[in-house]
């Protein structure tokens, strides 16, 4: 199967033209997750470090419960409509 999060740091091979070689830094900010690693090759990758509070999706889900959004696809969708008109 795929590795969720090593999905979401391999993606910038993908979307660049000239994909970074290993071995290369990775900030992890999804919706979970807030680290910093050091990505030495496919399936080796080492933190070395993280985030003690809260990681960003999470705030995200916070701010949008308190502004009493309905976050059924998550707090950062329903944040982002908000200047779009939405929410």
């Amino acid at each position: 199967g795929v590795h969720h999060l090593e999905a979401h740091l391999l993606m910038a091979r993908l979307a660049c033209p000239t994909p970074p070689s290993f071995p290369f830094l990775t900030l992890l900010v999804s919706g979970g997750h807030c680290q910093l690693l050091l990505s030495l090759g496919l399936s080796d990758h080492h933190v070395i470090g993280g985030t003690l509070d809260d990681a960003l999706g999470e705030a995200y889900d916070k701010i949008a419960r308190m502004l009493e959004l309905p976050i059924g696809g998550g707090g950062g969708p329903a944040l982002e409509a908000l200047p779009r008109g939405g929410g």
